[in-house]
């Protein structure tokens, strides 16, 4: 994880790289666009701001409990 980089970032980057998954995978199947999936994976979006709905299908696409993943302490 890159300093200054949020720690979900972080955690959305090594779950997918965990799943063997591209961004351009994740993006489709939560329904949204390549540079969307990039803002929230290299922080330049702050996921607790992001809508409720979309934050869930990525944390359900990804495996992710979602109060772990805000919290920072979700694992792979």
């Amino acid at each position: 994880m890159k300093d200054g980089l949020p720690k979900e970032a972080g955690i959305l980057r090594e779950q997918r790289v965990y799943l063997k998954m591209t961004q351009e995978e994740v993006a489709h199947e939560v329904g949204i666009n390549l540079q969307q999936y990039q803002w929230d994976e290299y922080g330049d979006r702050d996921l607790r701001k992001i809508p409720m709905e979309l934050g869930l299908r990525i944390c359900r696409m990804l495996g992710l409990d979602p109060y772990e993943l805000i919290r920072g302490d979700a694992k792979p």
